[in-house]
């Protein structure tokens, strides 16, 4: 996958061009745009060995041309240049996150929407692991005369809330609070999803059937947190912009997509798998077209990165849009957001 030098800023211009217009480039484009140093005929005769080989294709007989899915990926690994984040936007970007208090559904979503916004692309984030995250405190107190109120505390800054029909005074709330807390602090999701619940400890034996009543309603949290884990995607009107989905149907198929979670999770997961990365992009991952390995998937690009909490990869965070993209702005704002979501959630599990 070799281009010489001339073919290699001749590559470099049509993309640039056609990212820019979403229109094919013509020779007399690069001439008036771009100072090549050579002739039309010159330039002509390099985008026809240029597509002999491979790296662009033509729409039209009369038209000029474009990226195929091997130049895309030629000009990531060895032409792009990623833009260097200002300090200033990075720190920005801390604070629009951090602003999102410290709960894991607000981080995320704020996450999320601002790496659409950086993009002007669909953006997708998912939940950490449940294997990383832990049960950290659990709280309970009375809600009116026949409820009590349950709260759980994760250590990766979620909490779950849980109203039960279960009569406690103030004090027995408390008691069965720090039990429970100390039967279950530390316990990941992945293992409390599956526990045995058992009785109560013997100091608060007399209330051994609220205490089994509050740690099967935790058991059963935790399952569904393990099974149902949310993700998150913000932006998908940003599509509205690009003019490859002018065409309805084509429009329709790829919201549902982007709404799909099942679909959604697959691709993320085998983005990250298989993807092919790049010492200067890693370890932010590029999707090209076929790569994505869907058929329905192969005029599309994504970009991603997993996230890391307290140095070990938890969810990961990407955006979904046409080939025809910004790749250094995508990868760029991708890693940015990756490192940003991974650092505060890595302060929220050791808080």
């Amino acid at each position: 996958m070799e281009l010489d030098l001339r073919k290699q800023r001749i590559l470099e211009a049509i993309v640039l061009d056609y990212v820019a217009t979403a229109e094919p480039v013509g020779s007399h484009v690069l001439v008036e745009r771009y100072s090549l140093g050579v002739k039309s005929a010159t330039i002509r005769n390099e985008m026809a060995e240029m597509s002999d080989r491979g790296y662009l294709r033509q729409p039209h007989t009369s038209a000029g041309r474009v990226p195929s899915d091997l130049g895309y990926r030629f000009y990531v690994n060895q032409l792009m240049h990623l833009p260097v984040v200002p300090s200033g936007e990075s720190l920005r970007m801390r604070r629009l996150v951090e602003s999102a208090a410290s709960e894991l559904d607000a981080i995320l979503r704020q996450t999320c929407r601002l790496l659409a916004e950086m993009t002007r692309l669909p953006a997708v984030v998912t939940s950490p692991q449940t294997g990383d995250v832990h049960l950290r405190q659990i709280l309970a107190s009375p809600a009116g005369a026949e409820k009590t109120l349950l709260v759980l505390l994760f250590s990766d800054g979620r909490t779950e809330n849980r109203l039960l029909a279960l009569r406690t005074g103030a004090d027995d709330a408390v008691a069965l609070a720090n039990a429970l807390t100390e039967r279950w602090s530390g316990v990941s999701v992945t293992t409390l999803g599956s526990a045995t619940v058992g009785s109560a400890p013997a100091e608060i034996a007399h209330l051994n059937s609220h205490f089994v009543r509050l740690s099967e309603e935790i058991v059963a949290t935790a399952k569904r947190l393990g099974d149902d884990a949310p993700m998150y995607v913000e932006g998908a009107h940003s599509v509205l912009e690009h003019p490859e989905f002018r065409d309805v149907e084509r429009l329709g198929q790829f919201i549902a997509t982007l709404q799909e979670r099942a679909a959604m999770l697959a691709l993320l997961r085998t983005a990250l798998d298989t993807a092919i990365s790049d010492r200067r992009t890693a370890p932010v991952r590029v999707s090209i077209g076929g790569e994505i390995g869907r058929a329905e998937m192969s005029e599309y690009s994504l970009v991603t990165s997993p996230y890391f909490v307290g140095g070990r990869e938890s969810g990961s965070i990407g955006v979904l849009g046409p080939t025809r993209m910004d790749y250094p702005r995508a990868a760029s704002a991708v890693g940015l957001m990756a490192r940003t979501v991974g650092d505060l959630l890595t302060r929220l599990s050791v808080a």
